[in-house]
């Protein structure tokens, strides 16, 4: 076990109203109301990480513990052939106590998690072209190098038949790996370089993941039936529109984060056509700080349909009503300028966890309706 060092975190009321949705394009962009919460709505807390620096990717598992992936250096800036391995932190929330597992020598720094309900926790590693598994059991890894060399793997999820996917950042691709079988299969987007990021799956173990590349802008499918897909999200200029990571929410829409553009996303299945962009809405959100700029990347959703993301250069984080007709309602992060990424999401108490990744903590927000039920 490591001590943490326990920082209380701080909300702040939003009291501005966003009337109506910015418009753009051919009204691709919903309605997005900002709504003053009362200073109770909430509470906020954050831990500083036990060891390492960078934290990112964070899942929840069956006991309801937090891990978070510690690459050690920024994927964006600062990660090379010289960085060590990184780290996979386990938190305890009734204790707020840490565990700490470092990767072996020969492993790449761990970015993005997916825990599965067979005691295995899955993660990328885009630097050394990998994806790894820790025995959340017996704590032994293992890794395996993706066949496609320099692709990148991102974002990974686990489908209902135990397969293994991942988006390839680098590339036009997505990966599937077979635990039982140990090999893989890569399969390409009509799109060249596409860049999938986020990845996630449906109750019907379709595959869906984001393209990353503004010049496309695009949602991608691979359905149960094997067949790629890809969806618009808009028409005309795509400018600065990067989707970032992926969620489906209670009724079976897709919702994903917009990196520079500063919106949510929505495809709304019963309306959606592949290669237009019908049934997607962009959902505008205020920026609480003028002079910041906007990049949301984090996205997760509760068990009452609120779609919760973080916005890392505003260093907020906010959620929304998935019935797309609802009012936006944003804090600022525990710890300022922490820069909240990648790594965020909920768990079954309705807690909402996400990376700081510039403060090196994991940030904790708790709904007032979630407070009595999260207690011990």
């Amino acid at each position: 076990m490591r001590s943490k060092r326990f920082i209380p975190g701080f909300v702040v009321l939003v009291g501005c109203l966003l009337g109506i949705g910015l418009m753009l394009g051919t009204g691709l962009l919903g309605a997005a109301r900002q709504k003053a919460f009362a200073a109770s709505a909430i509470t906020a807390t954050d831990y500083t990480i036990p060891a390492g620096s960078d934290p990112w990717g964070t899942a929840v598992d069956s006991s309801g513990k937090i891990w978070v992936a510690i690459p050690g250096c920024d994927p964006g800036t600062s990660c090379n052939s010289s960085t060590p391995p990184g780290q996979i932190a386990l938190f305890h929330p009734a204790a707020s106590t840490w565990s700490t597992y470092p990767l072996p020598a020969g492993y790449g720094q761990p970015l993005m998690l997916s825990v599965t309900s067979k005691n295995m926790l899955w993660f990328t590693m885009p630097m050394s072209n990998s994806i790894g598994r820790f025995n959340i059991v017996n704590h032994k890894f293992a890794q395996w190098h993706v066949p496609t060399a320099n692709s990148e793997p991102w974002s990974i999820v686990v489908d209902h038949n135990g397969k293994v996917w991942f988006g390839e950042r680098a590339l036009n691709k997505i990966g599937e790996f077979d635990p039982t079988t140990n090999t893989f299969h890569e399969f390409a987007t009509p799109t060249a370089d596409s860049q999938p990021y986020g990845i996630t799956v449906d109750a019907s173990n379709n595959i869906w993941f984001t393209e990353n590349n503004d010049a496309h802008a695009q949602i991608g499918e691979y359905t149960a039936q094997g067949q790629m897909l890809e969806y618009k999200i808009r028409n005309g200029s795509t400018g600065g529109v990067t989707p970032h990571l992926i969620v489906v929410d209670p009724n079976g829409n897709i919702w994903w984060t917009e990196g520079w553009a500063g919106r949510i996303g929505e495809l709304h299945i019963a309306q959606a056509q592949p290669g237009t962009n019908n049934g997607v809405n962009e959902y505008a959100y205020p920026a609480l700080c003028s002079t910041c700029g906007m990049h949301t990347s984090g996205i997760a959703v509760d068990n009452k349909g609120n779609i919760w993301f973080d916005d890392s250069l505003q260093s907020t984080y906010g959620s929304f009503p998935d019935t797309g007709t609802g009012s936006f309602t944003l804090y600022t992060t525990p710890s300022p300028n922490s820069h909240p990424h990648d790594g965020l999401t909920v768990d079954s108490k309705g807690r909402v966890w996400f990376d700081e990744e510039f403060a090196n903590k994991l940030a904790k927000v708790t709904p007032a309706k979630a407070v009595k039920a999260a207690k011990g």
